[in-house]
């Protein structure tokens, strides 16, 4: 009789069958762990989609997906999940969960543990956002006008300059040449939901770029250094009462929340001021791929492309703006309202 073959240890046997393919939480952990170059909050977002909407169990009359053998995963079965998970949670949440859910069995297509993708619902993965709110230029100084003074040029920065939360806590003072009226975007800093601090590059090569900033905001950043910004050329520029980096939630519930309300604004993110930054700069003239430069919304190829083509055209972006903001300090405010070109 014919012996086995001794079964070397780094050779892997195509298992048969449902249960020898294994369950989606055994091979969408495996998935995660195999994936590399993943920012770590990316990482912690596909982790969260996984142990939050994916895995668990959503309905009663649907069986949690993570238990499920791969090849028991039908298109009738995740079409059940996909309802049940935008009726308990939110449309969004289900279109983001579906996108994860297809990109991990695409993979065990190609892995041969199933031999095709049950993920089939046609426009799963589309997102229906409701309709940014955006803030006015009169909006804007009133929320700089709500403020604390340490805030002001943050807020003002935001709602003319475009730059995301997290770039705005990651500047320093060389970020910021005022002589030239310009702010590089070199990194962004954020706090994971471990606690863990991550201050590093942009997420793409579009986020890492040169902003030319309105005279006005010239003018209210180099007051804001005087008065709050250390001499260090790596010091931060926007930081707590207590001279700290600002941490996102913390900004939110002592800062934020209390201006948008006195401002009769509530319910307006700090995110939306980058979408008024984006408007009010198209509403100079300014084409969609000045924005996308401008923003940092283009690819990391489109941003080079565009990147030295738009550098003057941002300075006459950047100048309008200014005149916007002019025009209407200088229009009947309440003497409550600080002028921004006080």
């Amino acid at each position: 009789m014919a012996t086995r073959p001794e079964r070397s240890s780094n050779h892997r046997v195509r298992p048969s069958g449902a249960t020898k393919v294994g369950t989606l939480e055994v091979y969408a952990i495996q998935w995660l762990d195999q994936r590399t170059g993943l920012s770590p909050r990316t990482r912690e977002i596909y982790s969260d989609q996984l142990r939050l909407h994916i895995l668990p169990l959503v309905d009663d009359k649907v069986p949690a997906l993570g238990k499920v053998p791969l090849a028991a995963l039908t298109p009738e079965l995740v079409r059940r999940w996909y309802r049940a998970l935008a009726d308990h949670r939110s449309p969004s949440v289900a279109a983001k969960a579906y996108v994860r859910l297809r990109q991990i069995l695409a993979r065990a297509v190609d892995d041969d543990r199933i031999a095709k993708n049950p993920c089939r619902i046609e426009r799963g993965g589309v997102e229906h956002h409701p309709e940014r709110r955006f803030a006015t230029v009169d909006q804007l100084l009133d929320l700089a006008d709500a403020v604390p003074a340490r805030y002001r040029a943050m807020v003002l920065t935001a709602g003319l300059a475009g730059l995301r939360q997290g770039e705005l806590f990651a500047l320093r003072r060389d970020d910021v040449d005022l002589d030239a009226g310009e702010i590089h975007v070199r990194r962004k800093r954020l706090r994971l939901a471990s606690g863990i601090v991550i201050e590093d590059d942009p997420k793409s090569a579009a986020g890492r770029r040169t902003v030319a900033l309105p005279e006005p905001l010239v003018d209210e950043l180099g007051t804001h250094f005087e008065r709050f910004v250390p001499e260090e050329d790596d010091a931060y520029v926007f930081t707590s009462s207590e001279g700290l980096p600002l941490e996102r939630n913390n900004f939110r519930r002592r800062v934020w929340d209390p201006a948008t309300e006195k401002s009769g604004l509530d319910g307006l993110r700090f995110h939306d001021l980058r979408h008024s930054a984006g408007t009010l700069a198209a509403r100079t003239g300014a084409t969609t791929k000045e924005l996308m430069a401008r923003l940092g919304h283009a690819s990391a190829r489109a941003a080079m492309i565009y990147q030295h083509a738009t550098e003057d055209r941002d300075r006459r972006i950047a100048d309008a703006l200014g005149e916007m903001v002019r025009e209407a300090s200088q229009r009947d405010r309440s003497s409550e309202n600080a002028s921004i070109t006080r």
